[in-house]
């Protein structure tokens, strides 16, 4: 509870404004909601009494209050909508903004099934009861307003349905903990769904070629037909209790009216007053209903709180780092006794490296493990256990990140391109288009841009027919566009054609006069080009003599 508190006062501030007219716009549509009725009794009255004129009247009042009503409903409308996506803008921004700040490591936690839930699903759920919980406040008023009402004609009418309410309340708040613990095993099977989605569409090349959709579906069928048996559940405990409740209000409103019937013929109301009994004891099934849907509403969103909040919690504090001006960096990098990876299987145990400024620096060796270790590492994607990493004899994790990707960039197979245009994707890192064509033409990137049918306006996906050299040497340019002092390469360099490998090799050869370049590389001609050589075998690392 002092979490959801907590929550609940940071979204109050997120959209004040937007918060005050949907309070406005509710009390309005909930109070015209109790006049009605009280109207409508007032002209049943009229019409009993032979006051025809005066009905005449009250019938114009209460057209003249429907339309008031639902223009308020209309304005309500447009206030929800707009406080909901300002609470979702919000969640979701904050959403990307930790996954950004989380390691590598942690977000190793979460499936790609889990994480899409939590973007979409929770910060859905979330939204929507942070709005919706400004009408069912309000509606919480109505029910005291409806209680007085009753007390006012009697206390018998009065003592039923304050009693009824009261022991609803109590038995659902209790099946609410039922429902929520259904929910949870719920949305865990959703992800393990939503996971093997993923993982078939992102894998169908290899199912298709190996003909594995049989040995697969069946597994695929078993995460469907877990969610739909927990879904099920829940939906089946939802409705039914649902139901239950509301068939016990209906039975106690047909028992107050015939009650009310009694006190009709003691002369105590007039039938009006019956038919507001009748018409607030709806509004009392209706609040009902709002107020077991809020209370199972409440056990889903504490969920969904849960689930972002592991997000939240495992990324990095965001407090501002060392700021260094980029161009004062010099580009010396030095690792010193390195620990990193699982303790009692490290990827690098006690390494050591150095790598002078204006250099190109070749790691070669067979410890694939290691060399990502290393790049990770100089990426701030993870942290080692022990040892310090220095550029300028300044510790990686003391400066600030946004300052710290402005002198530093890489290149590496696994990249991924966005799946917008060729010309788009480099822009985004150089909006000088002179400069990409530039670097495009030196790596021989140019020429097989422009074979395509759309040349550089071509939209990248995974069907879009460019070779996986073209790939490699998109995402080389891409790098080589940061123009940052240090740059780094993984093997990315060695899977070129011969050709455009030795066009790339130029370039870095032009560029290490003023910038700090580390590859991957076991190929002897990329090596040849290396001012200094470091074997990494036995999770060390070793300068390499060279001949």
């Amino acid at each position: 509870m002092k979490n959801f508190l907590k929550e609940l006062k940071k979204v109050l501030t997120i959209a004040p404004k937007q918060y005050i007219v949907l309070i406005l716009t509710s009390i309005i549509i909930r109070g015209l909601l109790l006049i009605i009725p009280v109207v409508f009794g007032f002209t049943i009255d009229f019409i009993t009494e032979a006051k025809y004129n005066t009905a005449i009247i009250s019938l114009i009042a209460l057209v003249l209050i429907t339309l008031i009503y639902r223009t308020s409903e209309g304005l309500y409308i447009v206030a929800y909508y707009k406080l909901y996506n300002k609470i979702y803008a919000y969640y979701n921004d904050l959403a990307l903004s930790k996954t950004v700040n989380n390691s590598l490591f942690s977000l190793s936690r979460f499936s790609a099934g889990e994480y899409s839930n939590i973007v979409i699903t929770d910060v859905d759920v979330i939204s929507t009861f942070f709005t919706t919980g400004v009408i069912r406040f309000i509606q919480i008023i109505e029910f005291i307003v409806i209680y007085i009402y009753f007390l006012s004609l009697d206390i018998g009418i009065f003592i039923s349905a304050v009693v009824l309410s009261l022991i609803m309340i109590f038995v659902a708040i209790k099946y609410g903990n039922i429902l929520q613990r259904v929910n949870e095993r719920r949305k865990k099977a959703l992800d393990t769904m939503t996971a093997g989605v993923f993982g078939f569409f992102n894998n169908i090349k290899e199912i298709k070629s190996y003909h594995l959709f049989g040995k697969i579906s069946d597994k695929g069928y078993d995460r469907i037909d877990d969610y739909l048996d927990k879904s099920a559940k829940y939906s089946i405990n939802y409705n039914v209790s649902n139901q239950l409740f509301l068939y016990v209000f209906e039975l106690f409103r047909l028992l107050t009216v015939l009650y009310g019937i009694f006190l009709v013929q003691k002369g105590y109301f007039a039938v009006g007053t019956l038919l507001i009994i009748y018409n607030y004891y709806q509004k009392i099934i209706d609040n009902f209903t709002s107020v077991l849907t809020t209370n199972v509403d409440y056990r889903n969103v504490i969920v969904s709180l849960n689930r972002f909040n592991k997000l939240v919690e495992y990324s990095k504090a965001e407090e501002q780092g060392l700021m260094i001006d980029k161009k004062n960096v010099k580009g010396n990098i030095r690792f010193d006794n390195i620990l990193y990876g699982f303790r009692d299987n490290p990827t690098l145990r006690n390494a050591n490296m150095e790598i002078g400024e204006n250099s190109l620096t070749v790691l070669t060796g067979r410890d694939e493990a290691a060399q990502n270790g290393i790049y990770d590492l100089l990426l701030k994607l993870n942290r080692q256990h022990e040892g310090t990493i220095t550029i300028d004899d300044y510790d990686i994790n003391d400066i600030d990140d946004d300052c710290y990707y402005s002198f530093i960039s890489s290149a590496r197979r696994q990249s991924n391109l966005f799946e917008i245009s060729i010309k788009n994707n480099l822009i985004a890192i150089n909006d000088d288009f002179d400069k990409v064509l530039d670097i495009c033409k030196k790596i021989g990137l140019d020429e097989r841009i422009n074979k395509l049918k759309d040349g550089y306006d071509t939209v990248l996906t995974d069907s879009t027919p460019i070779s996986q050299n073209t790939r490699m040497l998109l995402i080389i340019a891409r790098c080589l566009l940061t123009d940052t002092k240090i740059i780094l390469m993984d093997d990315i360099v060695s899977s070129l054609n011969q050709e455009n490998e030795r066009k790339v090799l130029k370039i870095l050869e032009e560029l290490k006069k003023d910038h700090t370049i580390l590859v991957v590389s076991n190929s002897e001609e990329v090596i040849k080009k290396a001012d200094q050589v470091l074997d990494i075998s036995n999770k060390n690392i070793k300068r390499k003599k060279q001949d």
